[in-house]
């Protein structure tokens, strides 16, 4: 089973699972250590639950855990997310090209930084950046957000210091969500209207195109990158993975979106290599528990080019 409906049906589609005697596959969680409580009834039946195997998160937990198998030490791992899109015939940058529900509740819970062996919360849309992206994306805006990867990567990548994951906000973005959280555009309860009861947030995604229709419409990049820093023997490096794809290639080569094609992708590739026994881990586990290469090389059958830079870096102090 690949679930790729909203992360709320999770746990009712895991039960449905193992009732059906079915691997599982998800894209997203909004709770992933409830998920991993099914491990030891996924593990009895002899089944696999992989959760959060989208883009990110997803590649991007893969991505993490191949540069930390090439560390002697991992100190830091830094998701950074650059999808920058524009849709014609749109004004501004306020086109969620995944889901709208999951878009505005990642952006308006606390987002969460795990350092020193701790989680620390921090308020929406705050911890900006400059990050430099790989070309031809360059420098962009970042901001902390609620994300998956901070919660299970410390757990299956062990003695990581520091993780946090940012996704590129256009500033004018940030602007206008502000102003729909303060006037109450962006909130699920209802309120009266011509004697209808209506929830101010489901008007806002009626209003925005819908990700399925904007294939072709949208020009620009999808993509990740993971920073992850360490010692390899005495040297202190940096590597960073990544992953872009534009929006154009996306369409001409497959008839979608970019951000489509990386998300709906990996758990493709996963459900053939459990259909070929190419997995043979039993429970439910996130991506990063996984082996990575032979993952990689599975996707990059799929035109999913993936590319490594290693750097010397001077030590970090968290």
């Amino acid at each position: 089973m690949i679930n790729a409906t909203l992360p709320r049906f999770n746990i009712q589609l895991m039960k449905a699972s193992l009732k059906a005697g079915t691997h599982y596959i998800d894209l997203a969680s909004d709770d992933p250590d409830q998920q991993l409580k099914f491990h030891e009834a996924f593990k009895e039946e002899g089944l696999t639950g992989i959760i959060c195997m989208g883009e990110d998160p997803g590649l991007s937990n893969i991505f993490a855990r191949y540069a930390a198998d090439q560390l002697t030490k991992v100190e830091s791992i830094k998701i950074r997310d650059c999808e920058s899109s524009i849709v014609k015939g749109m004004r501004g940058h306020l086109t969620p090209l995944f889901s709208k529900e999951v878009y505005f509740a990642e952006l308006f819970e606390a987002a969460y930084i795990y350092q020193n062996g701790k989680f620390k919360k921090l308020p929406p849309l705050s911890g900006y950046e400059e990050y430099e992206f790989p070309q031809p994306i360059n420098r962009l805006p970042v901001y902390a957000v609620s994300h998956e990867e901070v919660f299970t990567i410390p757990r299956y990548i062990k003695n990581v210091r520091y993780v946090d994951f940012k996704l590129f906000i256009p500033k004018d973005v940030v602007q206008i969500l502000r102003v729909l959280k303060v006037i109450g555009l962006l909130s699920r309860k209802k309120v009266r209207v011509d004697g209808q009861r209506v929830s101010p947030a489901k008007v806002l995604y009626a209003v925005l195109p819908n990700p399925e229709e904007l294939a072709g419409k949208v020009s620009g990049y999808a993509g990740i990158a993971v920073e992850v820093k360490g010692k390899k023997g005495r040297k202190h490096v940096k590597y960073t993975i990544y992953t872009l794809m534009s929006h154009e290639e996306a369409y001409e080569e497959f008839d979608t979106t970019a951000t489509s094609y990386l998300t709906g992708t990996p758990p493709a590739v996963l459900a053939i290599m459990l259909g070929e026994e190419e997995i043979k881990a039993r429970g439910v586990y996130p991506p990063e528990y996984l082996s990575p290469p032979p993952i990689l090389q599975n996707l990059a059958e799929y035109d999913i080019r993936i590319h490594s830079v290693v750097t010397e870096e001077e030590p970090i102090h968290l």
